[in-house]
């Protein structure tokens, strides 16, 4: 029997002056997909984003503190007004986040809605006091709903209270089953809930269907009377929420406020503004110029796709009630930033610049936060990355250092013959390729869409030939593709394809690997080539090549069906493959030691050790390793450490939550684990990298630890030799 896992925390054996500077002190570091011209334009951390956004939101005080959420791939937060931005996930378990508010009186307290495409009893309200640094969950709740982009959580003003220095009343419109989407068996429990306590305690308000769930709500800046509009009209309430009573049946998508006229209520239909100047009782349509006119475009066209149009997400600046920003959405993408300098009288689209952006500018569900002093500042989403205006929201450009959350379409590939070539696919951005370790980038367009593409397994062969696994969907099957001038044209490999769900015929792992003696010998899913990509052969006996052993050997695994999976290895470059040991279930992923006497595999719920012995077929030794804080394990990679055979690292990535244990280290072989994932309140001694961990790789020339990840980036572990004697010798 294998001792008992051991967890624990390194956080507190490291310091540094800022987790925010390019390296990190602390042992983790992003790996942000930056150019040169980038670096030489002063950009330091990166952030090419790649994630939809969810809300983002600035402190009223003096704007120091942003807080972003994404859809899938976590929180980030700004503690600089927004120049550097670094990931703010300590204790908070849900994916993403629909939407995120700051107390208005003490920023050092904000609340997120946690969310995610399927129900789950860790989405529902998180609290976090000590501005965002860390988070709690105060109020579970069984739900989906991750693209709700309605401002459902609002802070009461008038309510702060000078003795425990928090606004106390807040309110919560909880989805309903409308906005949940791919969701199953959800407990919605649709309604308006309250607070009275800062956001900790909440309770359900009275029954009324005409405001519980989809409701857009805003309360008056000093009177504290409710506002709640949806597509039944809009209502207020006096009474704290209790009651509701209806002043007009108009179908209403947005509700805004300004504090310096506090009976002044602004509220959008799906095709035009209305304005109320008694705090809601009666309503007028305001004339408008500029929204429902057709789009010049760059060539002097006028764009013509836009129907169904939709207005949405109405926000005021703080400093200037006569700046507004609103977006609108409509068919085939066309959704668009919209500001009025004049109170909404007129309006313009806001173009976005995408000067530092490095990966293609797409159209979301854009969101806004105004500075609250200076009303020449907003902040907004690009394409899939942070965007900032210095002209009152007349142009944004990008903004986003240190919004890292692009996803890996498998493992990194280190190429032993050049030592810092890496190319990487992705999953929805086609990929990247570095020639100096990781410093500088180059983004590929391996798929030949201008949006994106979905690739897998990509393998630099040499600075000339990448490959990669390109398909039409997340689930769909991989066609082979080949670049021959170091990724600016892209072509076809005929005949050379494989299916991606284990059982349907012709199933490969989307893995790419070079063989460790033979640079012209490469391996892709369940292909190799000799000659460096001019011609492919499907093997036999191997679905995913992934390690390699001191004396040339190559290692992978061979599974077509979930039941029964087995370790294989190639003494002949490939030619031919053996089995070497027997896995039961679902096989992820394998690792062997230098010497080629010890593996390690995974297959999601288990790690197994195999002590191998030539021309024998063995079975594994399960292997204890940390559960998440919700009691879920799922391990999907393991990498032995090539100078230290008694140090493994394994990545634990749950998918639908967001594991606090997704990259673990033991010095003993697997007896003893130490997570190495953040755990302490943000400081500035450590950033909070790694979660979500997909796969282990450790760079053979540095022993740096690449773990990209599912949607929160790529990062870099590099390990601290001095810890690591301490921890041995049993010292704190």
């Amino acid at each position: 029997m294998l001792q008992r896992v051991l967890i624990a925390s390194m956080v507190s054996a490291f310091g540094g002056s800022t987790a925010l500077a390019e390296v990190s002190p602390g042992p983790w570091q992003r790996v942000p997909w930056v150019s040169q011209e980038h670096r030489d334009a002063g950009v330091r951390i990166g952030g090419e984003g790649a994630q939809w956004p969810g809300d983002l939101a600035i402190d009223q005080t003096d704007g120091s503190l942003m807080v972003f959420a994404t859809d899938v791939g976590g929180l980030y937060r700004s503690t600089d007004q927004g120049k550097t931005w670094e990931p703010a996930n300590v204790g908070f378990t849900p994916r993403g986040a629909r939407d995120v508010e700051i107390d208005p009186n003490n920023p050092q307290r904000v609340l997120a809605i946690g969310s995610n495409s399927l129900a789950r009893d860790i989405h529902g309200v998180w609290l976090s006091e000590d501005g965002a640094a860390s988070w709690e969950i105060v109020e579970p709740a069984n739900m989906g709903g991750m693209r709700d982009r309605r401002r459902s959580v609002v802070f009461d003003p008038a309510s702060y209270d000078a003795s425990t220095e928090l606004t106390r009343r807040v309110y919560w419109s909880r989805t309903n089953e409308k906005v949940i989407q791919f969701g199953k068996r959800p407990d919605p429990k649709p309604g308006l809930y309250r607070s009275d306590d800062g956001g900790r305690i909440w309770q359900r308000l009275g029954e009324s269907a005409d405001v519980a769930g989809a409701s857009e709500i805003e309360v008056h800046p000093t009177t504290g009377r409710v506002y709640a509009g949806n597509e039944n009209g809009f209502f207020l309430s006096d009474d704290g929420g209790e009651t509701f009573r209806k002043t007009s049946d108009l179908s209403i998508t947005t509700v805004a406020t300004h504090k310096d006229y506090p009976d002044r209520v602004w509220a959008a239909t799906a095709t035009a503004l209305h304005l109320s100047e008694d705090a809601g009782e009666t309503w007028s349509p305001m004339e408008t110029v500029g929204l429902d006119e057709p789009l010049t475009m760059p060539d002097g066209s006028t764009d013509t796709l836009r129907t169904d149009v939709r207005f949405e997400g109405l926000m005021i600046s703080p400093a200037d009630a006569n700046r507004l920003a609103m977006r609108s959405l409509a068919d085939d993408w066309q959704w668009r930033k919209h500001v009025s300098d004049d109170g909404g009288k007129s309006w313009q689209v806001a173009p976005t610049s995408a000067e530092l952006a490095f990966l293609p500018q797409n159209a979301r569900q854009y969101t806004f936060a105004w500075h609250p002093t200076d009303p020449d500042r907003v902040w907004s989403y690009g394409g899939d990355w942070i965007t900032a205006s210095t002209d009152g929201g007349q142009s944004f450009a990008w903004a986003s250092e240190g919004q890292n959350a692009v996803l890996v379409g498998g493992g990194v590939a280190f190429n032993p013959h050049h030592p810092e070539l890496i190319f990487l696919g992705s999953q929805d951005y086609n990929g990247a390729v570095t020639h100096d370790g990781g410093h500088t980038w180059t983004y590929t367009n391996a798929s030949g869409k201008e949006w994106g593409g979905f690739t897998y397994g990509g393998v630099a062969i040499n600075p000339a030939v990448l490959v990669v696994g390109l398909a039409p969907s997340w689930t769909g099957d991989r066609q082979l593709r080949i670049s021959k001038d170091g990724g600016e044209t892209w072509a076809d490999v005929v005949g050379v394809s494989w299916a991606k769900n284990r059982g349907q015929p012709g199933f490969g792992s989307s893995r790419g690997y070079v063989h460790p003696t033979q640079p012209d010998t490469a391996f892709v899913s369940r292909f190799r080539t000799t000659d460096a990509g001019e011609t492919w052969q499907p093997m036999d006996g191997v679905t995913g090549v992934y390690a390699h052993d001191s004396l040339g050997r190559v290692y992978g695994l061979n599974q077509q069906f979930r039941d029964t999976a087995y370790v294989v290895r190639s003494d002949d470059g490939g030619t031919t493959w053996t089995p070497i040991a027997e896995h039961p279930g679902l096989l992820m992923n394998v690792s062997v030691t230098a010497d080629g006497t010890t593996a390690y595999s995974t297959d999601m719920e288990h790690l197994l050790r195999f002590n191998l012995v030539d021309g024998e077929s063995v079975t594994g030794e399960p292997i204890d390793s940390p559960s998440a804080s919700t009691g879920r394990r799922r391990v999907t990679s393991v990498a032995v450490d090539p100078k230290d055979a008694d140090v493994l690292y394994i990545t634990q990535h749950l998918d639908i939550e967001s594991s606090d244990v997704a990259v673990c280290k033991s010095f003993d072989g697997g007896e003893t684990w130490h997570v190495l994932n953040r755990i302490e309140p943000l400081d500035g001694t450590m950033l909070d990298g790694g979660r979500e961990s997909i796969s282990v790789n450790i760079d053979p020339r540095t022993g740096h630890v690449w773990t990209p990840t599912s949607c929160y980036g790529i990062w870099k572990y590099v390990p601290d030799r001095e810890i690591r004697q301490r921890v041995l010798d049993g010292r704190p």
